[in-house]
């Protein structure tokens, strides 16, 4: 098990290390330079390997159009992402969540949950071996 706690975000791995749990700051806006940011941890956190990350986005406040493009873009926020499950209880954020996957479809497998162990499951069936 590894655990970073960043500026922006706390990432760690529990006992699957291909998965990578990330928990935003509390009320966290994600603009274009905070997005920079959010990747430049998970690409160090990672080393950049592929892996599957598990985002909990119940505490973010907004995320700005720049900042989205960016995280969805293979160069940017996707890279070395093989798959990703977003996680949240707040209503906006899941408003947010889905219309984010519906508008930009990321060109990596991605869903939303309201539940840890169902994204995690469905993480797991993504899988391949390495």
């Amino acid at each position: 098990m590894k655990r970073e706690e960043y500026k922006y975000a706390t990432l760690w791995t529990e006992e699957d290390e291909k998965i990578i749990f990330a928990h935003y700051a509390p009320q966290l806006e994600i603009d274009i330079n905070i997005a920079h940011e959010l990747v430049k941890n998970r690409l160090e956190f990672c080393k950049n390997k592929p892996h599957y990350i598990l985002i909990d986005f119940s505490n973010t406040k907004s995320v700005t159009k720049e900042a989205r493009e960016y995280m969805n873009s293979p160069e940017g926020g996707l890279k070395y992402i093989l798959g990703g499950a977003f996680l949240s209880d707040n209503i906006v954020s899941n408003v947010f969540i889905n219309l984010y996957l519906k508008i930009n479809r990321p060109s990596v497998p991605a869903k939303f949950f309201t539940k840890k162990e169902d994204a995690l499951a469905w993480l797991k069936g993504l899988k391949q071996p390495y």
